[in-house]
This record gives structure tokens, C-alpha cells and sequence, in this order.
């Protein structure tokens, strides 16, 4: 079985050393927006209902991605009546997240758990390829992975058949029960994989509980480590 990685290991969450912990790109952002804006739970959670909306309506193929990335910031300003270019506060952001990165617990030791096992490891994102790339090369871990899909390179978004098929097509690779997808993203990364009939599993580490009606991955971990235990048996 080829593991088909998911970028999950590589987001901005805090690390292992209390000493190392980053703050999120979007609250650096609204820190160095302070004079206009208070920085609170308020701010942070009305800019996280307006990314996460503007991202679901991509997964759902309604806008495009350069609709999210010029809108999330114009819209999150009006709701404080803030005169401030969306596009430059954008860019602002850009610069933090291109900054920040900090591996998610046990990601260095299941990626070498599973190569060290001769599994191959490959990346698909929807996100900005070069954010991504840097943020790879940044945290160390790229030598773990043979190549990286990302959906602004190939045309087509997570949860898209055709994203998934793109990179099948590209590995000459015709069984896609050799794949395992793993994300922690229900409405992109598993239900992508389930749109074109792979395995998945979600990485849930806020332990969720998700309704009735969200995408049934074959896995669920809380704890990467596990993913590893999954392979094995």
C-alpha cells in the first residue's frame, strides 16, 4: 500500500515544547491590525466563520480560490467598519503563515515509522503552493515525501474526483485500493477520497462529533500513532 499524505502535518499548531509555541497566522495578522481592531475571541472567531464559509464554498466548487483569497479579509474588515485593503491585510497574512510553521505531535515519528516500513508518502493540498512548499522545506520534513499535488498546480480542488485522479494518472498508478488518503478535513480530504473510491482516514484531533450527514471515513484517529497501528494490522 502507497500512503497518500495529506499536508495535516505540517499545519501551524503549537509543538510539543511549551517554549516554541506560535501563535496562528490570522491572529499575528489581527495583532499587527490592533490599533483599529481589539484582539479577542470575538475578532478571531468572526474571521474564522468567514474563512471557513469562503473555503467550504470552494470544496463545493462556488467560488474560486482567488475569490477567497481576495474577499476573506474585505469582508472580515467591514464587520468592523475598518478602512483597510483586504488585499494588503492578505498580504500581511501571506507573510506571517509563509513564517510560521510547527509540526502537529508524533509527525516526525509516524513519518518515520512509515518509511522506515517502505511506505511511499506523497502530499495534495488545496493550499497556495508557494506557502506550502516553504512551509515544508521550513519544518524539515519534504524528504519524507516523493512528490506534492496542490490543487492551484492541477486545476482542480479537494474534494474533486479529478484532483485524486490527477495524481493517480500522474503515478501510473490504476489501483486505488494501494492508497490510503489521510486528512483532517471531512468536507475536502475524505470526502474527496470517497468521491473516487479510497480508502481514508480522518485525522480528528479535537476528538469531534460530527453530524449524520458528514462524509463516513473507514478510519478515525485522534493520535497520528495510530495511523501506524491501523497499517500494521
Amino acid at each position: 500500500m502507497r500512503a497518500f499524505r495529506y499536508h495535516a502535518l505540517n499545519r501551524s499548531l503549537p509543538s510539543n515544547n511549551k517554549n516554541k509555541q506560535r501563535i496562528s497566522s490570522s491572529k499575528r495578522t489581527i495583532y499587527s491590525l490592533q490599533e483599529n481592531l481589539p484582539y479577542n475571541k470575538q475578532t478571531i472567531a468572526c474571521y474564522k466563520g468567514i474563512n471557513d464559509s469562503l473555503w467550504s464554498q470552494l470544496e463545493e466548487g462556488l467560488i474560486s480560490r482567488e475569490k477567497v483569497l481576495k474577499t476573506r479579509f474585505s469582508l472580515f474588515l467591514k464587520e468592523f467598519q475598518i478602512d483597510e485593503s483586504g488585499s494588503k491585510v492578505e498580504a500581511m497574512y501571506r507573510e506571517h503563515l509563509n513564517q510560521g510553521h510547527s509540526t502537529i505531535t508524533h509527525a516526525t515519528e509516524l513519518l518515520d515509522t512509515l518509511s522506515g516500513q517502505g511506505y511511499k508518502l506523497y502530499i495534495g493540498t488545496n493550499g497556495v503552493g508557494n506557502t506550502q512548499r516553504k512551509r515544508l522545506a521550513d519544518s524539515k520534513l519534504q524528504g519524507y515525501f516523493e512528490d506534492i499535488f496542490i490543487s492551484e498546480e492541477i486545476g482542480y480542488e479537494k474534494p474533486n474526483a479529478l484532483f485524486f485522479q490527477h495524481i493517480l494518472d500522474t503515478l501510473n498508478a490504476s489501483h486505488k485500493e494501494e492508497f490510503l488518503m489521510i486528512g483532517d478535513r471531512l468536507s475536502s480530504d475524505i470526502k474527496g477520497a470517497l468521491n473516487i473510491g479510497m480508502d481514508c482516514v480522518w485525522f480528528d484531533r479535537k476528538k469531534s462529533q460530527p453530524d449524520s450527514f458528514a462524509p463516513q471515513s473507514t478510519y478515525t484517529v485522534s493520535n497520528l500513532m495510530e495511523i501506524a497501528a491501523l497499517l500494521e494490522g
